[in-house]
């Protein structure tokens, strides 16, 4: 199963979210790491990894999903 981490560097806020949720954009998004976006990843603990990696001080789970 493939995660998404959608990083608001605005919002200091980043948020884990599994690859069918509705929140994810279906379409491509630009993403830049210093101004954040989304961020796909193969395996839960790559994610899991990765937002405690992202500089943002507020890690969310999504609600929707529950990942």
């Amino acid at each position: 199963m493939i995660y998404w981490l959608h990083i608001a560097r605005q919002n200091d806020r980043t948020t884990l979210h599994k690859d069918r949720c509705p929140a994810v954009p279906t379409h491509n998004v630009t993403t830049d790491f210093w101004e954040g976006g989304w961020f796909e990843y193969p395996d839960k603990e790559r994610a899991l990894a990765a937002m405690e990696q992202s500089g943002t001080n507020d890690h969310r789970h999504c609600a929707l999903c529950k990942p």
